[in-house]
């Protein structure tokens, strides 16, 4: 009606409804988890939260490639490439010639990197213990089922993308923001760690 003012929508209304969305609760988890221990990692251990990432991932895969880490992590290449050539650069990781494939390299934890998740391991699980005491038995089952469904189908709907997203180690922003000399630096760099990210 002309003349009739619109209400605006109060910010606590629309704060309310943001707030009962799936994404942005657990997407608020991540970060509030990820404020909570990063300084038991970085102040204690010397090592960023995605550095620990990259070398609990290694250790567990043993002698992967950063295609591998990319994929399990669902991580751009940029980002697992900063990572690794940081972890190679303080001795905790090791990159050999993958003899499957000349274009990749294989990633190793050192002797000092094994001992480096040797020594963080116990401060990740005493959180681990700190996350499962605020909740019951069934209430973690019940969690990890549907944190394994809603993963199982996202992952399902993504399809072919979510590979290729891997694959090429980027998604549509960090491709617009590729022209820069910067990041033509950085790529040269991760060059040197992943070969081709394969």
């Amino acid at each position: 009606m002309k003349g009739k003012k619109r209400q605006p929508v109060s910010e606590s209304s629309d704060v309310g409804s943001i707030e009962q969305l799936l994404d942005y609760k657990i997407g608020q988890l991540r970060k509030l988890l990820d404020r909570y221990s990063s300084p038991a990692v970085s102040e204690r251990f010397g090592l960023s939260l995605a550095e620990w990432r990259m070398l609990s991932h290694i250790q567990a895969g043993k002698s992967v490639t950063a295609f591998w880490l990319c994929r399990r992590l669902q991580a751009d290449r940029a980002e697992v490439s900063r990572a690794c050539a940081s972890l190679i650069r303080r001795g905790y990781v090791a990159s050999k010639p993958n003899p499957s494939d000349a274009r990749s390299a294989l990633l190793e934890l050192t002797r000092s990197g094994q001992a480096m998740f040797d020594k963080i391991m116990p401060v990740r699980l005493q959180l681990q213990k700190e996350l499962a005491d605020a909740l019951d038995r069934r209430e973690i089952a019940v969690l990890y089922r549907a944190l394994d469904k809603l993963t199982k189908t996202i992952t399902a709907k993504m399809g072919p993308t979510a590979a290729a997203t891997a694959k090429n180690g980027r998604t549509a922003g960090t491709a617009r923001r590729s022209s820069g000399p910067s990041t033509k630096k950085r790529a040269a760099a991760g060059a040197r760690v992943s070969g081709r990210a394969r």
